[in-house]
This record gives structure tokens, sequence and C-alpha cells, in this order.
């Protein structure tokens, strides 16, 4: 029963929190979570315009709410610009330095062979729960993550070549190292 109990409980409190956050932001009532998601003219919208930090405040604020952990609205606010200016940094080091780039379609494709498929309970329950489709909730909604990470997925190819890694060097020493020199660009 302590199974069951914690699952009803997990999907009362997404629900709760995601109605709670809703009517927080009542200019994000997007027919529910829509106008947060926007959908994408892939002709026309640039990959930093799908970046939005009232999206990211949004989903930390759910956060919050979840795990109960209660951090104010104007902390939550900047962490989420600051989130969001780190996306926006990213794709323009990668360009400028790297000379990576990517298209709304290579987005589309990461996602329809990465996330589309995998449809789990809680991913269909945070679609209900914000008045969305599956579809829209990962090519709308969620594209800012996989915006980052089709970026990663690009980039690090290069990233190898540009820093290779030194004899004897920790893997996980040698990735925090690549991060440092690509964030040292900003």
């Amino acid at each position: 029963m302590g199974k069951e109990s914690n699952a009803v409980s997990s999907v009362v409190d997404l629900e709760f929190a995601v109605a709670k956050v809703l009517d927080e932001m009542p200019d994000v009532k997007l027919n529910n979570a829509k106008s947060l998601g926007r959908s994408v003219n892939l002709n026309s919208e640039s990959i930093e315009n799908t970046l939005n930090n009232r999206k990211a405040g949004f989903r930390l604020k759910v956060h919050n709410e979840m795990s109960h952990l209660k951090h104010d609205n104007a902390y939550l606010e900047k962490v989420a610009v600051k989130e969001t200016e780190r996306y926006i940094d990213a794709l323009r080091i990668a360009k400028e330095i790297y000379g990576v780039s990517i298209s709304q379609e290579e987005v589309n494709q990461y996602i329809a062979t990465n996330v589309a498929d995998i449809v789990l309970p809680e991913k269909e329950r945070y679609a209900k729960a914000l008045g969305i489709s599956l579809y829209e909730l990962d090519y709308s909604f969620d594209r800012d993550f996989y915006v980052m990470d089709t970026l990663w997925d690009k980039l690090m190819p290069v990233l190898l070549e540009w820093y290779p890694q030194e004899e004897g060097e920790d893997n996980n020493l040698y990735l925090d190292r690549i991060k440092d020199q690509f964030y040292s660009h900003r």
C-alpha cells in the first residue's frame, strides 16, 4: 500500500502544483501551456526564440511546489533568467567560436529519434495537467531542453578535437575541463 499511496500522492502533487502555478501566472493560461511552449514556425523562428525564461520559471515554480522547497518567486525568476541566458550563451559560443549551429529541423529530428517514442506515465500526467498533447509537450513546451541536447550532441565531437584528453586525465575531470574551456568564451 505504501507504493500505491506514494504514486497517488505524486499524481495529486503534480496536478496540484501545475494548477497552482498556472493560477499564479495568469498570462500563461495558455490554453494552458500552449503560450509558453508556443509552436515553432520552422521557416521563421530562430533557435534562440524558442528559449523562454517564463517557461523556465514556470517549470522551476512547479518543481518548487512539488518538492516543498518554498523558494520565493523572485529567486526562482532570477534562476530562470540565468538558465535561459546560459542556453543563449551556449548557442552563441558554439556558433561564433566553434562554428557549430543547429536548425529547427535538427531539433525535430533529435526529438523524433530520442524523445517522442518514450511515453512514461509521469510524462502523460504532466502533459494532461498542462492541458496539452504529448506531441505539444515534446515538440513545443519542452523544446528548449532538446535544443540544448541537440547542440551538445553536435558540439561534443568538435570540443573533443579542440581539447584532447591529456594522458592519465580522469574522464569526469576531462569533461569538466572541456565545459570550463567552452564557457570561458562568455
